[in-house]
């Protein structure tokens, strides 16, 4: 052990200067004289120069056949070897003096060890270590120089480590012992006293250290600042003011600063707020980013900002000062508004303003602010969430006896009247005992709003409920009254109960004042077509001339409509030229209702039999509108048109291009058929053999098929041919036989008066048994419709998927429709979306009718959204949107799906077009999302005006949908902190947060950007 503390002490102290000896001769580097010569140097504070003659002694006592030295030399050498490694800093010295002590446990220098590593950690800043030695030690046994030394670093590891009280008793303890520290001790016990809020104590200690060399430069900043606690603002003022003329070259930079910090506060509470600005901004100039402002200060800052009018500063610094829940944010919350109104800027007004209002911390505070904020949303009209009527009654709720309340109260009234807060107004209403006149006007708007905005989501029977209570007051406001009666038309127009839209229309009809306005006009427009589904066309006609006289040209679509309908209604009583006139009229408007136009008057031409005019509208039709639904129906009557004029190769030709065309549409059997009898009139039986075959066997089940095998079995008889016919007829698909069976017959029948009779349950099983029988009977396709029927009727979702496909295997066959829409219903809620789709699409090519074309056109559409096929969206939504008779929840729907297929595919100018469209409404679903859309895709590109800009119109605009504008709250969030606004970020989130309590991810949201905003 000994060898290896003094190989440790030679290592470590190697570097160290030596002391050069001229050596004469062997007695001169004897061991005893480098001792001596080590010990006096150590002895005069040499330390540097003692290290060589004290390591050569060791040295030379170490070597072999040297006799032993005395045990307390060697021991002494070791100690005086370590201590001069801790004068002179050795960054070792801790480790060296705890190696002596290890080496020399019972060392009589073991006290003063302690004392020195516990220093040598005190020099390092490891207070705690420090400690932990010192409390090893017994200061007391030091020498008296080197105890005080001592306490005073372990006073100050205590005032280091937290432990003020402990450091005041050894500070306390230091003073009266020495002089050396005298002024040391003072100043720490006077700060001590200062942190403690002795202010007197500490004054009076500071106070005797002004003219003290060491700290006249720090004591005036404590002075003034105690000052300032005691509201002795004139000597905080002239002590600061003096220390900064006396003594500015000796200031660091943040006593200046706290200096014209002291200055500012005195001269604010003086009330000289010019002055206040001033050295309050020298003060945070001084300060530099790095060290954190004072809230006082910048309270103190915006305050007399607020006070000078310089009002655009006032949230810049008062901003600052709400991070924390106390008065002081709640104040500068309040002053914050007062400032914004200044500066006419009334969102933010009334935001800072509900901040303050929702903090408890003075309530006086809290009433003047609710006051403003109340204000502020009336008469900014704002009620993103409702706000426009639960202010106002929070307000009397929390200050019934406020000087405000007769105002506020009267505000409610108009609140009542102009909110969109409709479900928070009726609800306020509600609770109101005995409402006035002006209170029930109100609910009766209310609740006319609330059927409004049902009617634009669909909810058609809860738009009714409204409808029908807002009616039932209308004796307070008789034009809401009206426009009640007009959308109740409306609703069960859209629900197809067309007596009582009948019923409404005409009250809303004869109470409306309103006589120049559309919706007056759309009144008639609504009863001519209920008329004309009801095959009362002298009515229908009368209704469309009315609308005719009354629209202005805003509907150019439904005034095209319009015509159409009255040429329509002549062409039914064959006033042929009336009627045509009215189609040229809604084809001269150029509206997509002008292909229909042209193919009715084509068809007037062809009932006039002046077929070479109808062929050259039908090509006039095929030219200007290429893509027309009516384009089928105009090949096959062209084709009719060349059979009328006994054009009969004509006629082929036309019939044989609609096949190649529409191989799949319903009229192509009825032209297939033409082709055949063409043949068969003309005496060219091979080609109508070959023609009827073709029908047989391309729309098996159908009654075309039917048809063609009754003119085939005519051709073959004339012909001679009966056996052939019978062979063909064995080995055709379908239900054509040569001989029907007349047992099949009558058991289908008696079926089927089962059915009629309304006994469904029996006709199932009397159904079931004729397909036991004749699985492939000439009535089978009927009985498994009629079973379709049945099991869609009893919600047997199994039996309908038999049944229709059953059906489908004969795709042309009369029930082939129907059988399509109630198998890709089932399939579709089953969520089998790609089978439903392919049955959609069927539909799609294969139907009849515009309505149905569209039904199939949709299930397209929603398929698709719901499978991610972002090209079938686009498509089937583009169809949709293309067609003339479009109701207005379709058309969102349509460009609802095909822009979120747009922005899957990056095709971002494309999905905005549609969302800005959207977006116009945002009282439906579709509406309130596009709307946050817009702004995500402004911000997503970096336009943060354009979004800003954006949101706030979706917040002035509102909505039932209270999640999307809660999405688009934090989104402008964002905006904000994006361009540098992040007080008006923290504001909006906060305002959220106190308005918003939906249980989804928007709290996560607004906690998430809280905290990167702390």
């Amino acid at each position: 052990m000994k060898h290896r503390i003094s190989r440790i002490l030679c290592t470590a102290l190697c570097c160290a200067p030596l002391l050069v000896h001229a050596q004469t001769d062997e007695k001169e580097t004897s061991p005893q004289r480098l001792y001596k010569e080590g010990q006096t140097l150590f002895q005069q504070k040499a330390y540097a120069a003692a290290i060589a003659p004290l390591k050569s002694y060791i040295g030379l006592i170490s070597k072999e056949n040297q006799p032993l030295p005395d045990v307390g030399d060697r021991l002494e050498a070791e100690y005086m070897l370590v201590c001069a490694a801790y004068e002179l800093r050795d960054p070792k010295s801790i480790g060296l003096l705890r190696a002596f002590l290890d080496e020399y446990p019972d060392t009589p220098h073991a006290n003063r060890i302690y004392a020195l590593i516990a220093s040598a950690y005190f020099f390092d800043g490891d207070y705690d270590n420090a400690l932990a030695m010192f409390n090893s030690a017994r200061l007391d046994l030091l020498s008296a120089e080197e105890r005080d030394d001592m306490t005073y670093r372990l006073a100050t590891c205590h005032l280091k480590t937290g432990n003020v009280k402990e450091a005041a008793a050894w500070f306390e303890t230091l003073r009266n012992t020495g002089r050396k520290y005298a002024a040391d001790c003072n100043y720490y016990l006077s700060y001590i006293r200062y942190t403690q809020g002795r202010l007197d104590e500490a004054l009076e200690g500071f106070l005797s250290l002004q003219d003290h060399a060491k700290y006249r430069s720090l004591v005036p900043y404590y002075i003034a600042e105690i000052y300032l606690q005691k509201k002795q603002y004139d000597k905080a003022e002239i002590v600061a003011q003096n220390a900064l003329s006396a003594h500015s070259r000796g200031l660091d930079a943040g006593h200046a600063a706290e200096m014209s910090r002291i200055i500012g506060t005195a001269e604010y509470h003086f009330g000289k707020y010019h002055e206040a600005m001033n050295s309050f901004q020298t003060y945070l100039d001084q300060n530099g980013e790095s060290a954190p402002d004072r809230r006082d200060a910048l309270y103190m800052m915006g305050m007399a900002c607020y006070q000078c009018g310089v009002y655009s500063q006032v949230p810049v610094h008062l901003g600052k000062v709400t991070i924390e829940e106390d008065a002081l944010s709640q104040n500068a919350y309040l002053h914050m508004g007062l400032a914004y109104l200044q500066l006419a800027d009334k969102p933010k007004a009334r935001m800072a303003f509900e901040l303050a209002a929702a903090s408890d911390a003075d309530l006086k505070i809290k009433e003047q602010a609710a006051y403003n904020y109340a204000l502020c949303i009336h008469e900014t009209s704002y009620s993103a969430f409702g706000e426009s009527v639960t202010v106002f009654e929070k307000f009397l709720n929390d200050f019934p006896n406020s000087p405000y309340a007769d105002r506020i109260s009267n505000y409610l009234v108009e609140v009542y009247m102009n909110t969109r807060s409709y479900e928070a107004a009726l609800k306020s209403i509600e609770r109101i005992t005995h409402p006035g006149k002006s209170i029930l006007e109100a609910k009766q708007k209310i609740l006319f709003q609330l059927g409004t905005q049902s009617f634009a989501n669909t909810q058609f029977e809860q738009a009714i409920g409204y409808f029908n209570q807002s009616v039932a007051l209308g004796q307070y406001n008789l034009q809401t009254k009206a426009d009640a009666c007009y959308w109740l038309g409306e609703s069960y127009y859209r629900l197809n109960r067309m007596p009582e839209a009948t019923h409404h229309f005409n009250n809303y009809l004869s109470l409306t004042r309103r006589k120049d306005t559309e919706m007056f006009a759309l009144a008639y427009y609504n009863l001519a077509y209920i008329a004309f589904h009801q095959k009362d066309y002298p009515t229908a006609e009368s209704r469309f001339r009315n609308f005719i006289q009354l629209e202005k040209g805003e509907n150019p679509t439904a005034l095209a409509d319009a015509y159409n309908r009255i040429g329509d209604c002549y062409l039914r009583v064959r006033r042929f030229e009336e009627a045509k006139q009215c189609y040229a009229k809604a084809e001269n408007l150029n509206t997509p209702a002008g292909d229909y136009a042209v193919y009715q008057l084509a068809l007037v031409y062809g009932m006039q039999k002046d077929y070479t005019e109808k062929v050259n509208m039908l090509n006039r039709l095929a030219a200007k509108y290429p893509n027309s639904p009516y384009a089928v129906n105009a090949l096959y009557e062209k084709g009719r048109s060349y059979v009328q004029s006994n054009n009969s190769r004509q006629a082929i030709a036309t019939f044989r291009e609609l096949l190649s065309k529409y191989p799949e549409s319903p009229v192509s059997r009825k032209a297939a058929t033409e082709i055949g009898l063409l043949y068969y009139q003309n005496d060219d039986y091979d080609h109508a053999i070959e023609a009827y075959k073709q029908v047989v066997t391309r729309y098996p089940g159908s009654e075309e098929a039917r048809l063609a095998m009754r003119d085939l079995k005519s051709i073959y008889v004339e012909a001679n041919r009966v056996d052939e016919f019978a062979a063909l007829a064995a080995q055709m698909p379908g239900i054509i036989r040569f001989e029907p069976n007349e047992q099949d017959s009558l058991t289908y029948i008696a079926a089927e008066k089962v059915y009629m009779k309304g006994e469904p349950l029996s006709a199932q099983a009397s159904f079931r048994r004729y397909l036991q029988s004749y699985p492939t009977g000439a009535f089978s396709l009927n009985a498994h419709y009629y079973l379709c029927v049945i099991g869609k009727e009893q919600q047997d979702e199994e039996a309908v998927l038999e049944h229709a496909g059953k059906l489908l295997d004969y795709p042309d066959n009369p029930y082939s429709e129907e059988a399509l829409l109630m198998h890709s219903e089932i399939l579709f809620n089953r969520r089998q979306y790609d089978e439903a789709l392919a049955d959609y699409k069927k539909l799609q090519a294969k139907a009849a009718t515009a309505e149905r074309r569209q039904l199939g056109t949709l299930g397209v559409l929603r398929c698709g959204a719901l499978m991610h096929d972002d090209t079938e969206t686009i498509h089937a939504a583009t169809a949709l949107l293309a067609e003339a008779k479009l109701s207005p929840e379709l058309r969102n729907e349509a460009l609802y799906y095909r822009a979120k297929a747009y922005l899957n595919q990056k095709a971002d100018k494309k999905a905005m077009d549609d969302l800005q469209l959207l977006a116009k409404d945002t009282r439906t679903l579709y509406g309130a999302e596009a709307k946050y859309l817009v702004a995500q895709q402004h911000y997503n590109a970096g336009n943060y005006a354009a979004a800003e800009k954006e949101i706030l119109d979706f917040i002035d605009q509102s909505t039932p949908h209270a999640y999307w504008l809660a999405r688009s709250f934090v989104l402008l969030s964002d905006v904000y902190v994006a361009t540098d606004k992040k007080l008006d970020a923290r504001q909006y989130l906060l305002s959220l947060q106190q308005n918003y309590h939906a249980d989804d991810d928007i709290e996560g949201m607004i906690n998430e950007r809280l905290e990167k905003l702390k």
